[in-house]
């Protein structure tokens, strides 16, 4: 038991420096190289993924969150017809998103990087967290249909590291196409500030949902991670804010930005009364955008 405790401890405030220093180091390796990026965000971002997986598996913190058998097909399911959204199957657009950045030459394509990387972090927040805000929180027709395309991402009651990559394929069109491809393509980011800024993202993307005691402590007020999004995934509307994806800054500054240090949300989910298809229930959920309302 003093083991396990310590070990709880260890991953509870040591994972996550830990990971970012595996990151740092990769970059440290790649940025220098004179050769293609590519491989560098699979070769950083899987061992990650792998040891996370293992993580939640081995010391769960609320065992009711874990990733259920029976949700194992429509995860995968979901995964597979996003189109890589994120997660393992994100790879095609964010190598579209590298080969996108060393085809066009936008006004970023000539300042430094240090001012490239944080302009295009806060350019992709300031588009998802509009479009993320609208999904939830949006009336009348449009906000019903956007409603109904991400609505598939908060279905399951619980939270897992494979959620992070469940999405509506209509979701994936919206965040990828709007809020990284489009700026990508204007902006004419170097490959280099991409990759930094895909590698992150994916990171924090995957930690968010992680079902592992993981703190960040001050890392919070700069950061997405698991003890701000779980509460984003609230059954309860009223603590269901934290739209960022990466960064908390929006939420902090626009309101909505929720932490609560050491707690977690009652119940995870949606509303029962909004008599949503269950999460199984695949072709019902993907025919949401086109045949159902959100009720309210």
């Amino acid at each position: 038991m003093e083991n396990n405790s310590l070990l709880r401890r260890l991953v509870r405030w040591g994972l996550y420096p830990a990971s970012w220093a595996w990151i740092v180091l990769g970059l440290a390796m790649f940025l220098p190289m004179d050769a293609d990026a590519r491989p560098a965000w699979f070769l950083i971002t899987l061992p990650l993924l792998l040891t996370y997986l293992f993580v939640e598996l081995t010391l769960p913190l609320e065992p009711r969150w874990s990733m259920k058998r029976r949700n194992l097909l429509p995860d995968i399911t979901y995964i597979i017809l996003s189109g890589g959204t994120v997660g393992l199957l994100s790879v095609a657009l964010a190598m579209a998103s590298i080969t996108i950045s060393e085809q066009v030459d936008g006004p970023a394509r000539h300042w430094p990087l240090w001012l490239q990387v944080p302009v295009l972090f806060l350019v992709f927040e300031w588009m998802n967290y509009h479009i993320h805000r609208a999904m939830h929180e949006l009336r009348g027709p449009i906000g019903h249909v956007l409603w109904n395309i991400h609505v598939a991402h908060h279905l399951p009651r619980g939270l897992y590291l494979l959620m992070h990559a469940v999405f509506h394929p209509l979701n994936a069109v919206l965040i990828q196409g709007l809020a990284i491809i489009l700026p990508i393509w204007l902006m004419g980011y170097q490959p280099e500030a991409v990759l930094i800024f895909l590698l992150v993202n994916a990171f924090h993307g995957i930690i968010s949902h992680f079902n592992v005691d993981l703190r960040m402590g001050w890392a919070n007020y700069l950061f997405v991670g698991p003890e701000t999004h779980r509460y984003h995934h609230s059954a309860d509307i009223r603590e269901a804010k934290n739209y960022g994806a990466t960064l908390t800054i929006w939420d902090q500054l626009l309101g909505t930005f929720v932490y609560r240090p050491g707690n977690s949300p009652n119940s995870l989910g949606t509303n029962p009364k909004d008599k949503l298809p269950e999460y199984h229930q695949v072709l019902s959920v993907l025919k949401l955008p086109f045949h159902h309302k959100r009720p309210g």
